[in-house]
């Protein structure tokens, strides 16, 4: 992780950096459910597998954000 920019640094920090980046996407995609796989996505991109097993255990985690 050495050639990762700050933005992504605290993407990856836990819980808090997935919801912010979450969110930050929300704002272009038509639901909730695109923003969470776009932001799965780019997750698994960078950790080579995905921080959710599913949307329903993201909206799960997310109620208690």
């Amino acid at each position: 992780m050495t050639n990762i920019s700050a933005s992504d640094r605290d993407f990856l920090d836990g819980t808090a950096g997935f919801m912010t980046r979450y969110l930050r996407n929300r704002a272009y995609f038509a639901t909730c459910k695109e923003a969470y796989e776009h932001t799965e996505r780019q997750y698994t991109e960078l950790m080579g597998k995905p921080r959710y097993s599913s949307y329903e255990s993201f909206r799960n985690n997310y109620s208690k954000f």
